[in-house]
Formats: structure tokens, sequence, C-alpha cells
């Protein structure tokens, strides 16, 4: 090479170097190509699994609208599954994709394509989407929901008229137009029971997430329904004033993340459940109420009212023989007994349950004096007003008879019609008798009509005898002046020892019977508002009926 030229040489040398950056520089360019192809090939697998994913989504939210929730329940991992491909695509829609790259120069979009974090993300989030898809074939889509009977803890039958009522119960719990409704029957018809197996049962079946039950008969007070709220919810108040714990209720029930049914068992009286601080105007936060009238139910204007109804006559002989014990073995004597108990239980499955385990394995006397009993309880008032005419017809036991009529108490108000002559009347008697609880207004003059005396002694005999109860109320007088005769009821004593005698077993009966009723608990009116005295009254009979 030593007969070339040294600029010759230059040349070739700076030849050759040049071939070799051209090559190079060529293969990098394929090997970046190929990186390239590779990044655009993963990114348009992702987005065609993205796609097969949300068709599946939608197929399985499809499924899940078809099914029949009343009998059918999804199962967990198809909602777990739906919760996981919302949160995987929630991540996918934050990659970045090439069209997305727009202008950028060659080198740019290469250095995103590539990047090592990028194409990690984007094999992770392809694995990701692939799982769902081949997870998305259930083997068991949904299951059959067990008979209300498994959902309750108690001796739960489901008859007709059960199943009647737990069904439109359920439907209203799933209907997006109900956010209050209302559960009505007798006392003893077993609303409790129904609504407690009820609720579970929507739980179960995901109609809700959290279920509070609250007993209005032994918290009638505001106050204390919000007490037990709170509880509930592990609430602590910030202002203890009604209307910051009502707010304080109504943000945390509004604000909570999952849906919740509140359940407002025994409701009494005209209770506002938005006052308490429960919002019923969606269907995150739903009212479920039971009481013994439908009233109620109106008053605070559920969009379902829905009847809980007395069991058949076959129903309740089959619910008696299995709580009491009667089988093809016992005497036709005892059958024919047993059947006429279960039929005065009026189709009420608490006193059905509590008569039949109460005579399992006692002799027919026992049987027999039952039955005495259950027809005496079903007497046909339920309550006997006894008062002076002139002095409260027309006004405080006019009202109080007006309320409790309202209320669905069969109440006897006595005319002056059946009244003669100086001895109660027979008519009297028998609606004495014929009632559950004798409700006596001591008014100023009461003591002056012997038949108000004789009444009070009548009602004393039915307590004896049929356990009959007796509510004494005193009207704008003490309790005293009954008791021991003073003022006017010591004045009216006199006159009528004076026209009878000092000595007159009447009027010793009559004293007896003051004293003896006086002393019995009862409702004491001096001056205020009339209308929270019958609320008060009526609250008692409730009670005791």
């Amino acid at each position: 090479m030593d007969y070339l030229p040294t600029g010759f040489i230059t040349t070739y040398k700076q030849s050759i170097i040049a071939t070799c950056l051209v090559g190079t520089c060529i293969l990098v360019s394929q090997i970046d190509e190929r990186r390239d192809n590779r990044a655009r090939k993963t990114i348009k697998n992702v987005e065609s699994e993205k796609m097969k994913v949300i068709s599946n989504r939608d197929h399985v939210k499809k499924k899940i609208e078809a099914t029949d929730r009343l009998t059918e329940r999804v199962n967990d991992d198809v909602f777990e599954w739906l919760r996981e491909t919302e949160i995987v695509l929630q991540e996918v829609g934050n990659m970045t994709v090439v069209d997305e790259l727009g202008q950028l120069s060659r080198q740019e979009k290469h250095r995103q394509l590539t990047n090592d974090g990028a194409v990690k993300h984007r094999h992770k989030m392809l694995d990701k989407l692939k799982a769902l898809n081949i997870r998305c074939e259930f083997k068991l889509f949904s299951s059959p929901i067990p008979s209300l009977e498994h959902f309750s803890s108690e001796n739960f039958v489901c008859f007709a008229s059960t199943k009647e009522a737990s069904d439109r119960l359920l439907q209203a719990l799933q209907s997006d137009n109900s956010y209050k409704i209302g559960l009505y029957g007798k006392r003893g018809s077993g609303k409790t029971t129904l609504v407690k197996a009820v609720a579970e049962k929507a739980k179960y079946s995901k109609f809700f997430d959290e279920v509070l039950f609250i007993n209005v008969s032994q918290n009638p007070n505001i106050k204390r329904i919000q007490d037990e709220i709170a509880n509930e919810l592990n609430l602590e108040f910030d202002v203890n004033t009604e209307a910051g714990r009502t707010r304080k209720i109504y943000l945390t029930l509004a604000n909570m993340d999952r849906q919740i049914l509140v359940i407002l068992d025994d409701v009494s009286e005209n209770l506002d459940p938005e006052k308490v601080g429960i919002p019923c105007n969606s269907n995150r936060c739903k009212v479920l109420l039971t009481t013994c009238r439908q009233q109620d139910c109106e008053f605070i204007h559920c969009q379902r009212e829905i009847q809980l109804s007395p069991l058949s006559t076959e129903e309740a002989w089959t619910l008696f023989k299995k709580h009491s014990g009667i089988d093809n073995e016992s005497s036709s004597d005892l059958k024919n007994v047993a059947y006429n108990v279960a039929i005065e239980c009026e189709g009420l499955p608490r006193t059905i349950i509590d008569a039949g385990s109460s005579l399992r394995s006692k002799p027919i006397e026992e049987w027999k004096a039952s039955l005495d009993h259950l027809k005496y309880s079903r007497s046909q008032y339920d309550i006997f007003l006894s008062f002076k005419g002139e002095d409260t017809r027309y006004s405080f036991t006019g009202f109080l008879y007006n309320i409790l009529c309202r209320e669905g108490f069969k109440t006897f108000m006595d005319d002056e019609e059946l009244k003669g002559g100086n001895e109660i009347s027979s008519s009297l008697i028998k609606a004495i008798e014929a009632s559950r609880i004798s409700i006596v207004v001591f008014s100023e003059n009461f003591a002056d009509s012997p038949w108000c005396l004789d009444e009070l002694v009548t009602m004393l005999k039915c307590k004896e005898r049929k356990n009959q109860q007796i509510l004494p109320i005193f009207y704008k007088i003490e309790p005293s002046w009954v008791r021991h005769q003073r003022n006017s009821y010591g004045k009216a004593m006199t006159k009528h020892e004076e026209e009878f005698g000092n000595d007159s077993e009447k009027v010793n009966k009559w004293r007896s019977a003051l004293c003896e009723v006086a002393n019995l608990s009862g409702e004491h009116h001096k001056y205020g508002y009339e209308y929270k005295l019958v609320q008060k009254i009526v609250e008692r009979i409730r009670s005791q009926t």
C-alpha cells in the first residue's frame, strides 16, 4: 500500500467508516422499528381485549337485570368480577395509545412506545384483560334463594297470607318507586317476625347492604329513636338539640355509599321518619314500618301499603297442632276442644303459638278452661266507657270516644236511654261483660249517678271473674276525692245514704268500689291540653290489647 497516495488512503478509511456508520444506523433503525411494531401490536391486543371485556361486562349486566331476584340470587363472584372489571377498564383508559401521540417526532414516539415502564404496564393490562375475559364464563351465575323460613330464627311458618304479604314486601323493596313501605295488621298477626325474615332475605338477595331495626313501641320518643339509630350506626352527635341530631342522622344516611333499609317496628302514633332524620326520597335509603292501623301508613304517605291478613281456619288448625302436640293419636274429645281453641285465636299466629304451647300435654280440663277464657277475650267490645253524661259527654269523653273508634277499637259509650229507674239495666251489664277494658271517667259529679256506681261494681266483678282491665281517669278532680269520698264525692255518698240508709248494702258496695278502682293505676288530668291525655290513654290501651 506504500505506492498509494496518502490522500487516497485517508479517503478510503473514511469511506469504510462511513459505510460502517450507515450500516449501524440501518440496523438500529430496524431494531427500533421492530420494537415499535411489537409495542403497537401489544397496544392493539390490549384494545381488542378491552372491547371484549366491555362486551362481556354489558352482557353480564343484562343477565343480572333479567334474573328474577325474588327467586334467584346472583352469586358473589359475578359482582366481584364486575367490580374488578371497572377497576381494570379505568386503568386501561389511562394508558397512552398510538393515536394520542399526534405530531410528536419519530424519536419521541419511539421513546414513549418503548419506555420500559410503559411496556411492562401494557403487558400487565393485557394479562388482566385476558384473565377477565376467561373468568366471565361463570360456572354458576346464580342460585335459588331459600324459602322465607330459612331466614327466620323463630318458629316461622309461611302460610298463604304470609307468603302473599312477603312477596309484596320484597317486590316493593326492589322497586325503584317505593321509598316508604307500610305493613299493617292486627296485633299478634306476626308482623315483626315477618319483616325480620323479609329483611334478611332482601339483604341476602343484595337489595340492601345494611338493615337497621328500630322498635318504636319501646322507644316512642323521637330522641330515643334517634339514640337507637345512632347506636346502630356508631354515630356520635356534635349537637344535642333535636334539630341538630336530626340533621346529623339525615346527612349520615344520605351520604352512605351503600344501600340501607330502616325498619320502624310497631309504630303506634303519627311518626314522621324525616323528623327523626331518615331520608325518604331515594332508593339508597328505604323505610319499612309495621303498624296495627292502615291510617299510620297513610299518614307518612307510604307508596306501598301491605296488609298481613289473619290465617285461614285450616292454616290456624295446622299451626295449632304443630305447637300443641295434637295428632291422630289424640282422643276425639280433646281434638274437638283443641279445634275450637284454635278457632278462638282469630287466626293470629302469636296467639295460636302461645295457646298451643301452654296447653301441650295438659289435661282436657285445662283445655276447656282455656277455651272459656278465649271466648271471654273475644268480647263484643274492646272498651266500655263509663262517665257522667252531663259532665263530659260533649267535651272530653265525646272526644275520647271518637278517637278510640278512629283508632279501630270497638267502643261502647252508654247512652241515657239504656238507663232507667234506680237499677243498672241488663243492657249495660251485658255491654260491660262483653268488653275487654273499662275506662272510668271520674268527673266532679260522677258519684251523683247510681247507674255510674252500679257500673263500677259490675266492672270489678268482671275484673275478678274474667280478668277484665279497668282504667280510671281522674278528670279535673283529685284521686283522693274518689278514694276517700271527699268533696263532691263525699256529698254524693251522704245523699245516697239518706236515700238508701246508712247501713245499706248497696251504698257500702259503692263506697268499696270507689276506693278499689281509685287505687288502680290510671291517668290524672288537672289542666293542659286534653289531646295529650287522649294520646296517653290510646297508647295504654294499645299496650294492653
